[in-house]
């Protein structure tokens, strides 16, 4: 694909990074579940990176407990659909790409129709259950997911491509309970987003995802980034069956 002259100027900088490939940008398409402080920061940089279509879905409307931590969102957000607010937005930020937007309930039905023709799922979502369908969808297209999690001062990051490599549900219990509301400060997504978003541009492009088959555990109180391997589990309930 071919950039106007518009878009030559706007991604000038990012042009001239080694290995950069702004055409595979351009004709990418990337799923983002949940556009609160993960997935608002994560689609925002994909936004502006130049990622040719992106699809947000999100049912809830914004709150003023938001407002810590969700950039796409302010005082005259307030009980608008997120996906609403964050779809105009990011068609502000980047005029140039397209973006899709779902208020629907991310289930096994809807996720059929929601996620069909992506190429990577990114996880900006607050909830183990919705995470196990996103998990679960991935394993069964192998559509690569890349897992982001936030609480206290800890958040993590991961990239599953099965059966290339291990699945959420290889080293996470579906029963986990998860306290309501989750406890976070306002840096801690932007963070964790911010390396979704890197991890997803590298993945796009052709270039080796740092966390492909890996988790990283970064701690913002004591300012430590820790990768640790995440192997396959053999008797996952999820990818076990499925053949390397």
């Amino acid at each position: 694909m071919d950039l106007s002259d518009r878009e030559k100027e706007r991604y000038r900088r990012q042009l001239t990074v080694p290995l950069w490939d702004q055409s595979l940008l351009r004709s990418s398409a990337v799923f983002v579940a949940g556009v609160g402080g993960l997935g608002g920061t994560s689609a925002l940089y994909l936004a502006l990176a130049g990622v040719g279509r992106i699809r947000i879905v999100d049912r809830d409307r914004v709150s003023v407990s938001n407002l810590n931590r969700q950039i796409l969102f302010d005082e005259k957000s307030l009980g608008q659909l997120k996906v609403e607010e964050a779809g105009r937005r990011l068609r502000a930020a980047n005029p140039h790409i397209t973006i899709e937007t779902s208020s629907e309930t991310i289930d096994r039905g809807s996720l059929v129709r929601l996620a069909a023709d992506m190429s990577l799922l990114v996880d900006g979502l607050d909830n183990v259950e919705s995470r196990f369908v996103l998990n679960e969808y991935s394993v069964q297209n192998q559509v690569p997911y890349l897992y982001g999690a936030v609480r206290g001062w800890q958040g993590m990051v991961g990239l599953f491509h099965p059966p290339r490599t291990a699945c959420l549900a290889c080293f996470l219990s579906e029963n986990r309970e998860t306290p309501s509301p989750v406890p976070v400060f306002g840096c801690l997504p932007g963070t964790i987003g911010l390396i979704q978003a890197t991890e997803a541009l590298k993945y796009i492009m052709g270039l080796a995802p740092s966390l492909l088959g890996r988790l990283l555990i970064y701690d913002g109180r004591d300012m430590t980034f820790d990768p640790v391997e995440v192997a396959k589990n053999p008797a996952c309930p999820v990818c076990s069956g499925r053949a390397a």
